[in-house]
């Protein structure tokens, strides 16, 4: 009977699955004719840049330019790149989706909603077909988190040597992944499966990411004389304490370097108000704009104007040590690092009051971003993904370049509206002994899922102001939690 059960249980899966693959090819081959090129915004062109020059570090992460040379190995095509991505995206979406049919019970009827879900999903096709590392990292972490799952059921040294790959490519495709091995320790801790395999697993988790952290500062300050892991997180911790100076005085009492202090005199200045001139990246020289100076809300826009004072700083910086721009924008992230922090430490009040609050209102109701137009609004493609992907023309041929700004128009307060629905069927399922010892398995899972949402919450807010696409990732797990756990709460579920 168990084994008629399980091969009528594993026909199912196959109905599903052979529907639902049939529908996602038809949707992506459908959008494809609309957008028969690959998207790009300022991030794919340096990971362009990386894998033409074939760089051991860049900008970003390096992992996502190993990937476009892996691929440029067999084709120079756009569409083998962004369909691969779909694959994974998708593959990884449904592979969580039937392991949580077949070992946590769920209804037909409830992974019909999931399947809809994952289908019918707009932000899935628009976000794998940019030129950038997101769609890449949603897809893994989903497959990492469904191995996670696995040794809740079944804890096996073969799955932790699978997660642990899975944690180093994750954490070189994007280093959101530092707080993975919090999440993969918890998992070990809650399969409570021998001692010696838990300390295993969380040292081990830990040990991967620490030893790609070391092994990449070891590169960039080889190839840049910067002794630091990610020059990146100093221009974003940078960004973040410039925020607060919209609304305070720029203190420099006690800043702890000679360093710190000259770019406290350029964050002066600037706020201020004082006309000053920048290097724009056109290679002439404009006025800066003191009114936008005054703009309110949280932003990064600091990171990237070349009137800001940490493009000031840098360009200075460069003309004095005679530096290329990439060494001197890696040096002077130690600078930014050191001064970001030392106001965060000065005025903690502050920096929760004018940044995290606004950086938690950005993660609940995230702005369209890139979502919001094709190509950035360009008529045309760089020419490093002209040459990169073998295109006959520089000229961009798309359906609509603004179609997907009615389609995503409602995606920020539906998150918000996800994300407030969790929490009320999580109280509708954990606070019940039962009802969880009826699903050992599941509640497990659903706790796994709550503590990583928990956390790239924390991280993400205090990291950087979100965009819609940094929350592709967490809005698939809500869904998919939120309604299986809603189907096996007391809402749904009479004993």
């Amino acid at each position: 009977m168990a084994m008629k059960s399980i091969k009528g249980m594993n026909r199912t899966a196959s109905g599903w699955l052979g529907v639902v693959l049939l529908i996602m090819t038809v949707e992506w081959i459908g959008f494809k004719c609309l957008y028969p090129f690959a998207d790009y915004f300022t991030d794919s062109y340096s990971y362009i840049q990386a894998a033409v020059q074939q760089e051991a570090i860049s900008y970003r992460p390096i992992g996502y330019s190993v990937f476009l040379r892996l691929v440029h190995a067999i084709a120079a095509s756009d569409t083998l790149v962004v369909s691969l991505q779909y694959l994974v995206v998708q593959g990884a979406s449904l592979w969580m989706v039937l392991w949580l049919r077949r070992w946590c019970g769920l209804r037909d009827r409830t992974v019909a909603i999931l399947m809809a879900f994952l289908v019918l999903n707009p932000l899935v096709p628009y976000l794998c077909n940019y030129i950038s590392s997101d769609a890449l990292f949603v897809g893994l972490t989903l497959v990492w988190l469904t191995v996670l799952m696995g040794w809740l059921r079944d804890p096996g040294w073969w799955r932790l040597g699978l997660q642990l790959v899975l944690l180093f490519v994750i954490f070189n495709l994007r280093y959101t992944a530092l707080f993975y091995p919090a999440v993969a320790a918890l998992t070990v801790l809650l399969a409570r499966r021998g001692w010696v395999m838990s300390i295993v697993g969380v040292m081990a988790s830990v040990g991967v990411v620490i030893a790609g952290m070391i092994w990449i500062k070891t590169i960039t300050k080889r190839e840049t004389g910067a002794d630091l892991f990610s020059a990146f997180s100093g221009w974003q911790m940078a960004n973040n304490a410039l925020n607060l100076y919209t609304h305070l005085p720029v203190d420099t009492v006690g800043l702890p370097t000679v360093e710190t202090r000259e770019l406290a005199g350029y964050v002066r200045n600037y706020f201020s108000g004082e006309k000053q001139t920048a290097l724009n990246d056109t290679g002439t020289w404009k006025a800066g704009d003191a009114e936008k100076r005054k703009a309110p809300g949280v932003t990064t826009a600091y990171m990237w104007e070349y009137s800001s004072p940490l493009h000031r700083y840098l360009l200075g910086y460069k003309q004095r040590n005679r530096l290329d721009y990439f060494r001197a924008w890696n040096q002077v992230g130690a600078v930014f690092s050191q001064y970001g922090y030392w106001v965060a430490r000065r005025h903690p009040g502050a920096y929760l009051y004018y940044y995290g609050w606004p950086s938690t209102k950005t993660f609940f109701l995230p702005d369209l971003d890139v979502f919001a137009v094709y190509n950035g609004g360009n008529r045309e493609f760089d020419a490093l993904a002209m040459g990169w992907f073998h295109y006959l023309s520089k000229r961009v041929k798309v359906y609509s370049a603004t179609m997907q700004a009615n389609l995503m128009a409602p995606f920020p307060s539906l998150y918000l509206l996800m994300n407030i629905a969790f929490i009320g069927v999580a109280l509708s399922f954990l606070p019940f002994a039962a009802v969880r010892e009826r699903n050992r398995l599941f509640t497990g899972c659903f706790r796994l899922a709550s503590a990583f949402l928990l956390a790239n919450a924390f991280f993400s807010i205090f990291a950087s102001p979100s965009v819609l696409r940094y929350e592709v990732l967490p809005m698939i797990i809500l869904f998919v939690f939120g309604v299986c756990t809603a189907s096996k709460s007391r809402l749904f579920v009479v004993n």
